[in-house]
């Protein structure tokens, strides 16, 4: 018998049950979208955007939207004809020898009503439109997942607290912060992988009265999630296989969610067929760089360095720089263990673990380059997976709940890895991937000798760390206020919680440093900062 997550009160501020009655779920819900204003004003305080870096991710993502609307075209070329620009940038040379980006369309795609709409008023400047398809494109739809995602953290922890450390570990304590303000592909497809697997819950549950617009909904959103990012495929393949187990109906199910997957799908294979010659081409097959050249489309077989690097290495790895993600195997465990916790979620907590399992082993198989992804803030190709790992952590959230040191230690660990991803999101967001200790050797630094990115603050004049100091204040009082219940509870315990933290990011300081290259690279990054030091 399948049982559904039991209703609880909601004191907090967290989205209510939709099950729940209207009457019950007025107050919470306008408290919840008090928190949701929380978040956006997070997300979009701050605009790291260097000219002089061209992202090489970011940037062909622009130059196909740009060439889609204003020339009506695929291929790149007169944006690429700038010298020294073809090395720098994540592009294909394809067969008919044109220049493509190498990654899947998808968020170019997305972004052409945006750029169109802004085409009438003139011709807006590269700042302008990334600025315009980062918000847009990226980071809106990120904020809408986050009520999506507690709903689903409902049915992992029945436990308010549990929840709230949770949503904070995922959305400012891990990649998923950095990639939800850049206009690159972790985070939107992630959404929809996650998206996908939430609509497949509710008609395997059946928890929708709707199973037809469920299932053609679950299966355009793992279609566009493959749209978005080619390795999301993966954890497609794992939610298919729920489906296809737990999903009642089933053969109607399938044709309904493969027809909702027809639309994505059709539009990625015109595609490659328009630019690489056949359906099944990807610009991974051109590419400029040698590396992805190695075995097969990079993966060149298990390697002990690429698992170190993707997880436990000080610079990169999702262990070392968001520790908390060790309590989703505590919450994989107690779900195992807790029979009413296994009826709840228990075919869910498989696809969870199975998800992040597949990624690890993917990024463990590839190049030691592929493995780092170049100038990122942790491994990058894991974000797609982060609300799988998520989830499970809120079970073990829940699991040490009566345990006031574990609690301490989860809600320490958590606290600690939102002041790391915050402040590498909020000053330069592409660590050199040959940094040893990128937090002391560029992120503090870079704070403290008055650095800012374009924000809030200094539109409004405010510069160095001022012109941050409002978002660091809100961020810091509003992830101690969601941890625990408020300044008037556990005042101890939150200070604990504090300090721990605090030591925490300090211990990154023991990391040795990389010396010459550290230097090369904060000259680099200085030199072609903006807006400019004053």
């Amino acid at each position: 018998m399948n049982t559904p997550p039991p209703i609880l009160p909601n004191p907090d501020g967290l989205p209510p049950d939709p099950a729940a009655p209207v009457s019950a779920a007025e107050a919470p819900k306008r408290r919840s979208l008090r928190w949701l204003a929380v978040f956006a004003f997070i997300y979009l305080y701050s605009f790291p955007y260097f000219e002089k870096l061209w992202n090489a991710n970011e940037v062909p993502r622009v130059f196909l939207t740009q060439e889609i609307v204003d020339r009506h075209r695929l291929w790149i070329d007169a944006p690429m004809s700038g010298e020294g620009r073809l090395h720098a940038l994540d592009v294909a040379i394809a067969p008919n020898h044109h220049f493509y980006p190498d990654k899947a369309p998808g968020l170019s795609f997305l972004a052409v009503p945006v750029y169109s709409v802004a085409r009438l008023f003139g011709h807006p400047s590269m700042r302008t439109c990334t600025w315009l398809f980062r918000v847009f494109i990226v980071t809106v739809p990120a904020l809408v997942f986050l009520p999506l995602f507690l709903g689903m953290a409902r049915r992992f922890a029945p436990d308010e607290r549990a929840c709230r450390t949770a949503l904070v570990a995922y959305a400012l304590g891990s990649p998923a912060m950095v990639y939800s303000i850049l206009f690159i592909s972790h985070q939107l497809a992630g959404g929809c992988v996650a998206g996908a697997f939430l609509a497949a819950v509710a008609l395997a549950r059946r928890e929708t009265t709707r199973p037809f617009l469920v299932a053609l909904l679950a299966g355009f959103l793992a279609g566009a999630s493959v749209l978005a990012e080619y390795q999301s495929i993966l954890a497609v393949l794992v939610i298919g296989i729920y489906f296809v187990v737990r999903v009642p109906n089933r053969l109607r199910a399938v044709g309904t969610a493969l027809l909702g997957a027809l639309p994505p799908a059709a539009v990625l294979a015109t595609y490659h067929k328009l630019a690489f010659g056949s359906p099944f081409k990807t610009g991974y097959s051109f590419v400029v760089q040698e590396t992805m050249h190695k075995g097969f489309m990079g993966l060149v077989g298990p390697s002990a360095t690429s698992f170190w690097i993707t997880l436990f290495l000080p610079s990169n790895g999702l262990v070392t720089l968001a520790p908390w993600v060790l309590f989703a195997v505590v919450g994989a465990v107690a779900v195992a263990r807790d029979r009413d916790a296994w009826l709840r979620c228990g075919a869910e907590t498989m696809v969870c673990v199975a998800v992040p399992v597949v990624y690890v082993v993917l990024l463990g198989c590839t190049d030691t380059y592929q493995a780092h992804a170049g100038w990122s803030v942790g491994p990058r190709y894991m974000t797609a997976a982060l609300p799988f790992v998520a989830w499970l952590a809120a079970a073990g959230f829940r699991a040490v709940e009566r345990s006031a040191a574990a609690r301490v230690l989860a809600q320490a660990l958590v606290l600690g890895a939102v002041l790391l991803f915050v402040a590498a999101a909020t000053t330069y967001p592409h660590w050199p991937d040959e940094l040893h200790n990128p937090l002391y050797e560029l992120t503090f630094p870079l704070l403290t000798h008055g650095y800012a990115v374009h924000s809030l603050g200094t539109l409004i004049g405010l510069r160095g760390f001022w012109a941050f100091a409002p978002l660091y204040a809100v961020t810091l009082g509003a992830t101690i206020w969601l941890l625990s219940r408020g300044p008037r509870r556990s005042v101890r315990q939150t200070a604990l919680v504090c300090v721990l933290a605090a030591g925490l990011v300090a211990g990154y300081r023991a990391v040795p440093s990389t010396g010459a290259y550290a230097r090369r690279a904060w000259t680099f990054v200085t030199d072609t900062w903006e807006p400019p030091l004053r």
